[in-house]
Protein backbone atom coordinates (compact mmCIF):
# COMPACT_ATOMS: atom_id res chain seq x y z
CA UNK A 1 0.00 0.00 0.00
CA UNK A 2 1.40 2.99 -0.80
CA UNK A 3 1.82 6.09 1.98
CA UNK A 4 -0.23 9.32 2.11
CA UNK A 5 2.03 11.91 2.66
CA UNK A 6 0.31 13.29 5.82
CA UNK A 7 3.11 15.52 7.12
CA UNK A 8 2.91 16.79 3.46
CA UNK A 9 -0.33 18.13 3.67
CA UNK A 10 -0.03 19.37 7.27
CA UNK A 11 2.81 21.69 6.03
CA UNK A 12 0.64 22.69 3.15
CA UNK A 13 -1.75 24.15 5.15
CA UNK A 14 0.56 25.64 8.01
CA UNK A 15 -0.50 28.98 7.87
CA UNK A 16 -4.20 28.38 8.36
CA UNK A 17 -3.63 25.75 10.93
CA UNK A 18 -1.04 28.15 13.20
CA UNK A 19 2.11 27.02 13.10
CA UNK A 20 4.55 29.00 15.12
CA UNK A 21 7.43 30.88 13.31
CA UNK A 22 10.05 27.97 13.87
CA UNK A 23 7.95 25.32 14.47
CA UNK A 24 8.70 22.28 11.99
CA UNK A 25 6.14 19.16 11.42
CA UNK A 26 8.28 15.90 12.67
CA UNK A 27 5.45 13.18 11.64
CA UNK A 28 1.91 12.75 10.99
CA UNK A 29 -0.60 9.93 10.12
CA UNK A 30 -4.47 9.63 9.59
CA UNK A 31 -6.35 8.51 12.59
CA UNK A 32 -9.91 6.95 13.05
CA UNK A 33 -11.54 5.97 15.84
CA UNK A 34 -11.02 2.74 17.55
CA UNK A 35 -12.50 -0.32 15.48
CA UNK A 36 -13.30 1.57 12.45
CA UNK A 37 -11.57 -0.82 9.82
CA UNK A 38 -13.35 -3.79 11.57
CA UNK A 39 -16.71 -2.11 11.42
CA UNK A 40 -15.68 -1.48 7.55
CA UNK A 41 -14.65 -4.85 6.75
CA UNK A 42 -17.93 -6.51 8.43
CA UNK A 43 -19.87 -4.05 6.44
CA UNK A 44 -18.11 -4.93 3.18
CA UNK A 45 -17.99 -8.67 3.29
CA UNK A 46 -21.40 -8.93 5.86
CA UNK A 47 -22.68 -12.37 7.69
CA UNK A 48 -22.13 -12.90 11.18
CA UNK A 49 -18.79 -15.04 10.89
CA UNK A 50 -17.41 -12.05 9.17
CA UNK A 51 -18.57 -10.13 12.11
CA UNK A 52 -17.45 -12.32 14.54
CA UNK A 53 -14.02 -12.44 12.74
CA UNK A 54 -13.38 -8.84 12.59
CA UNK A 55 -14.79 -8.88 16.27
CA UNK A 56 -11.61 -10.53 16.70
CA UNK A 57 -9.15 -8.12 15.09
CA UNK A 58 -10.54 -5.20 16.71
CA UNK A 59 -9.68 -3.17 19.43
CA UNK A 60 -12.00 -1.05 21.94
CA UNK A 61 -12.50 2.68 22.05
CA UNK A 62 -10.94 4.76 25.27
CA UNK A 63 -12.59 8.07 25.69
CA UNK A 64 -12.25 9.06 28.91
CA UNK A 65 -14.69 12.14 30.09
CA UNK A 66 -12.15 14.37 31.55
CA UNK A 67 -8.61 15.48 31.47
CA UNK A 68 -6.23 15.78 28.53
CA UNK A 69 -7.04 12.91 26.67
CA UNK A 70 -11.01 14.54 26.68
CA UNK A 71 -9.67 17.20 24.36
CA UNK A 72 -9.15 14.44 21.59
CA UNK A 73 -12.08 14.40 18.92
CA UNK A 74 -13.41 11.50 17.42
CA UNK A 75 -13.31 11.00 14.02
CA UNK A 76 -10.91 11.16 11.03
CA UNK A 77 -8.51 13.16 11.67
CA UNK A 78 -4.99 14.01 11.20
CA UNK A 79 -2.51 13.75 13.86
CA UNK A 80 0.59 15.81 13.47
CA UNK A 81 4.07 15.79 15.72
CA UNK A 82 5.77 18.90 15.45
CA UNK A 83 8.83 20.25 16.97
CA UNK A 84 6.43 21.95 19.63
CA UNK A 85 3.13 20.56 20.37
CA UNK A 86 0.78 17.68 19.28
CA UNK A 87 -1.90 18.52 16.78
CA UNK A 88 -5.31 17.35 16.02
CA UNK A 89 -6.19 18.34 12.76
CA UNK A 90 -9.87 17.86 11.01
CA UNK A 91 -9.55 16.37 7.67
CA UNK A 92 -11.74 17.47 4.85
CA UNK A 93 -14.61 14.98 3.99
CA UNK A 94 -14.35 15.53 -0.04
CA UNK A 95 -10.80 16.89 -0.35
CA UNK A 96 -8.79 14.97 2.14
CA UNK A 97 -6.99 17.67 3.18
CA UNK A 98 -5.83 19.52 6.48
CA UNK A 99 -8.79 22.03 7.58
CA UNK A 100 -8.74 23.32 10.80
CA UNK A 101 -7.10 22.76 14.06
CA UNK A 102 -9.74 20.75 16.39
CA UNK A 103 -7.14 20.58 19.31
CA UNK A 104 -3.12 20.83 20.54
CA UNK A 105 -1.11 19.58 23.49
CA UNK A 106 2.37 20.98 24.30
CA UNK A 107 4.97 18.29 23.56
CA UNK A 108 5.32 18.60 27.45
CA UNK A 109 1.76 17.62 28.57
CA UNK A 110 2.14 13.84 26.17
CA UNK A 111 3.41 11.33 28.31
CA UNK A 112 4.21 8.52 25.53
CA UNK A 113 2.56 7.59 21.88
CA UNK A 114 2.49 3.87 21.23
CA UNK A 115 1.52 2.01 18.10
CA UNK A 116 1.31 -1.33 17.50
CA UNK A 117 0.94 -3.33 14.45
CA UNK A 118 -2.41 -4.80 13.78
CA UNK A 119 -3.93 -6.60 10.63
CA UNK A 120 -6.28 -3.78 9.57
CA UNK A 121 -4.88 -0.96 10.98
CA UNK A 122 -2.50 0.29 13.94
CA UNK A 123 -3.33 0.90 17.47
CA UNK A 124 -2.37 3.92 18.46
CA UNK A 125 -2.36 4.83 22.39
CA UNK A 126 -1.53 8.80 23.16
CA UNK A 127 -1.21 8.77 27.33
CA UNK A 128 -1.26 12.34 28.78
CA UNK A 129 1.05 13.57 31.45
CA UNK A 130 -2.47 14.08 33.61
CA UNK A 131 -2.39 10.05 33.61
CA UNK A 132 -5.29 9.90 30.96
CA UNK A 133 -4.71 8.56 27.68
CA UNK A 134 -6.72 8.00 24.41
CA UNK A 135 -6.70 5.13 21.70
CA UNK A 136 -6.98 5.44 18.17
CA UNK A 137 -6.48 3.79 14.75
CA UNK A 138 -3.76 4.81 12.73
CA UNK A 139 -4.28 4.44 9.27
CA UNK A 140 -1.74 1.97 8.10
CA UNK A 141 -1.27 3.86 4.59
CA UNK A 142 0.35 6.65 6.25
CA UNK A 143 2.51 5.47 8.23
CA UNK A 144 1.64 6.21 12.60
CA UNK A 145 4.68 4.52 13.29
CA UNK A 146 6.50 7.74 12.68
CA UNK A 147 4.79 9.71 14.67
CA UNK A 148 5.08 7.27 17.67
CA UNK A 149 9.22 7.20 16.55
CA UNK A 150 9.44 10.93 15.96
CA UNK A 151 8.17 11.63 19.53
CA UNK A 152 10.72 9.02 21.19
CA UNK A 153 13.50 10.33 19.23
Amino acid sequence: MALVNVKKKIEKAADDLGLRSGETVLAACTTNPSGTMTRMLSRELGGALTAAVAGKVGGSVQNPDEGMASEFVDGQNFLALTSERLLLVKVGVWTGKAKELLAEWPRTDVAAIQVDSGRLAHPLIIAFSDGTAVQVEGAKGTDPGAVADAFAA
